[in-house]
């Protein structure tokens, strides 16, 4: 009965936290703060006809339209309901993508078996920051109106689907994500190194539907191969030269890592290596002007070698993890490995804010579920784990101080799980092969 109890309080808590978020998240959409006013214009001009990005209003009122003209037609049902009502069911919508991610990436871990019987008994302090570091990935998402939930959902969607041997529909799903946020396409590397092809086909039938066929068909023609065109500018960054908004003034491509809320491992590696010391544009209303208090010796080519080189052993450190000989009978470990590419996708990408932390989700609930098997035989101790999800937790909430993000405090985070992610996986890899 009091079990009871303590789950009626906690869901009721939760329905509380989520109108409150919802509330803040329809009052941002109002005050244009947020992402989904720039999706919900973009949709509109689907169902007008009119080209995706080059609008007067993404230079003066909103924020510019960056992804591929499939996912505006994603949007465009939206427009018909007037934005407020649109921004409310956007919400909803990303509450049931992290529902359905959150249920699909245990489903994965734990196969047919009931989840109560193969979740680790953790210390209620773990359980609860565990808890904690998904809400608050989760929130920050939502603040923003952004899509990367969604695109999670998406990937351990595709990932569910090869888990129950559908290959092909696997990719295909893959490439949906991908379409919509270029970050998820990393996983086509694994299914390539994994010698799952069919999965790969699947993925390249899925672009050239994604991209090109849907696109083509609902914008036409003209339409569809101006706004390809003024994409391609837009990410050649030719398009902000010609309306006289260069964005970036000091360093080209790294200008974008001197941004305190990029914690990708390349931007924190050129903030700790190399002295903003030129005059930068200002991007949005976010500045450049934070430095790191010791010597930057180093000139642009220079850390860019050095980043390449970090890069590099992140990738083979990933990828010689990987046991090749199992496809689908291994489900625990299957889910570390799955685990260590969520990470390393993170780390790989030159451009990473906050919200695409949702792919951490996934490790953290493979972190809940460590100690038992389909049998419930007991695997492996999990303490360096335990410690790794305790300091990445505190290393994530430290972002609430804007110097810690220079320093790259959520990039640490990130490091700290992949690193024990990637120990864990080697130890049960090798207890396989000696067992």
């Amino acid at each position: 009965m009091r079990k009871n109890k303590k789950a009626i309080y906690f869901v009721i808590l939760v329905i509380l936290g989520l109108i409150i978020l919802g509330y803040y998240h329809d009052r941002r959409t109002c005050w244009g703060s947020n992402d989904f006013d720039t999706y919900y214009f973009a949709g509109g001009l689907v169902v007008n006809g009119e080209n995706l990005y080059t609008h007067e209003a993404f230079r003066t009122e909103l924020s510019p339209y960056l992804y591929l003209p499939f996912f505006a037609i994603l949007i465009s049902p939206l427009t018909l309901l007037h934005i407020r009502v649109a921004s409310v069911l956007w919400y909803a919508l990303n509450v049931g993508a992290l529902i359905g991610s959150l249920y699909i990436s245990a489903k994965l871990i734990a196969g047919d078996v009931k989840l109560k019987e193969v979740f680790y008994t953790q210390p209620y302090l773990l359980k609860i920051i565990s808890l904690a570091f998904i809400i608050a990935i989760w929130a920050d998402n939502m603040s923003l109106a952004q899509v990367d939930f969604m695109i999670f959902f998406l990937i351990v969607l595709s990932l569910f689907a090869y888990d129950k041997k559908r290959p092909f529909l696997s990719g295909i799903i893959l490439a949906l994500a991908s379409v919509i946020k270029i970050y998820p396409a990393y996983f086509l590397l694994y299914f390539v190194v994994k010698r799952r092809f069919k999965a790969t086909v699947g993925f390249g039938a899925g672009i050239v539907l994604f991209v090109f066929m849907v696109p083509w068909a609902v914008l036409g023609q003209n339409n569809f191969s101006d706004s390809m065109k003024s994409w391609q500018e837009i990410k050649a960054g030719t398009y902000l030269e010609k309306c006289g908004q260069t964005a970036k003034e000091n360093y080209g491509r790294f200008d974008s890592q001197f941004k305190p809320s990029n914690q990708s491992l390349s931007a924190v590696v050129t903030r700790y290596l190399m002295r903003d010391d030129k005059t930068v544009a200002k991007w949005k209303t976010e500045d450049h002007h934070y430095q790191i208090y010791w010597p930057h010796i180093l000139n642009p080519w220079q850390v860019d070698i050095v980043i390449q080189i970090l890069l590099l052993a992140i990738f083979v450190m990933t990828f010689s993890t990987l046991d090749y000989r199992l496809v689908y009978t291994d489900r625990l470990y299957l889910s570390l490995e799955y685990s260590v590419i969520f990470l390393s996708m993170i780390l790989f990408f030159p451009v990473v804010q906050t919200h695409m932390f949702a792919a951490v989700s996934f490790p953290i609930i493979m972190f809940n579920c460590l100690t038992t098997n389909a049998e419930g035989q007991r695997i492996y101790n999990s303490k360096p784990i335990k410690l790794a999800v305790l300091c990445a937790f505190i290393a994530y909430a430290l972002q609430a101080f804007r110097y810690m993000k220079v320093l790259g405090a959520g990039c640490f985070s990130v490091v700290l799980l992949w690193l024990a992610f990637i120990i864990i996986t080697k130890d049960v890899k090798q207890k396989r092969i000696s067992g």
